[in-house]
């Protein structure tokens, strides 16, 4: 047993095991959802980063359990399609009223690499323009799209108006 752990980690690239976000390249795949959000950057990004309270407003995350810190593991039940599923997460970036990220940390990442990253941007009257990245790489990621792309999708504009109704509530 001990023995597949140490050839799976050998087989994960290294930069799979880093933690410093991807740039996308011309060979990834990127999915975008974005939303203006009237509210603060402080208000989205106390929501945003407040896993604990998903379960509360995220349709497509629900049970996040870590903490919004560089380096930390994050796990997270993630509706895909009718299903949900367990997923291992490491944080990568965590810029206050700015930028957070994390990937995948899971086995699939030996064959495709997934990273998600949100950013608030203030825009001139207030109003924050909320912006996500669900970044694919790796030898696998055509397969992933054709399999989980609409879901994938569907969970991204989900969180995205979840977290707009959120944050545009009462505190």
């Amino acid at each position: 047993m001990r023995l597949w752990f140490i050839v799976l980690a050998a087989l994960l690239p290294a930069c799979a095991r880093d933690l410093v976000p991807r740039t996308p390249s011309a060979r990834s795949i990127v999915l975008r959802e974005e939303v203006v959000i009237a509210a603060t950057p402080q208000r989205v990004w106390a929501v945003l980063v407040d896993l604990p309270s998903y379960s509360r407003w995220n349709p497509w995350l629900n049970q996040v359990e870590g903490k919004a810190e560089m380096g930390a593991t994050v796990w997270a039940d993630v509706m895909l399609g009718e299903e949900w599923r367990r997923a291992e997460h490491v944080v990568l970036a965590v810029e206050p009223n700015t930028r957070f990220c994390w990937r995948d940390a899971g086995w699939t990442t030996a064959f495709v690499y997934g990273q998600r990253c949100r950013w608030l941007v203030l825009r001139p009257d207030g109003t924050v323009l909320f912006r996500q990245e669900l970044l694919l790489e790796g030898s696998s990621k055509k397969t992933a799209l054709r399999r989980y792309g609409p879901a994938l999708r569907a969970g991204m504009a989900a969180e995205t108006a979840a977290l707009r109704r959120r944050a545009e509530s009462e505190p």
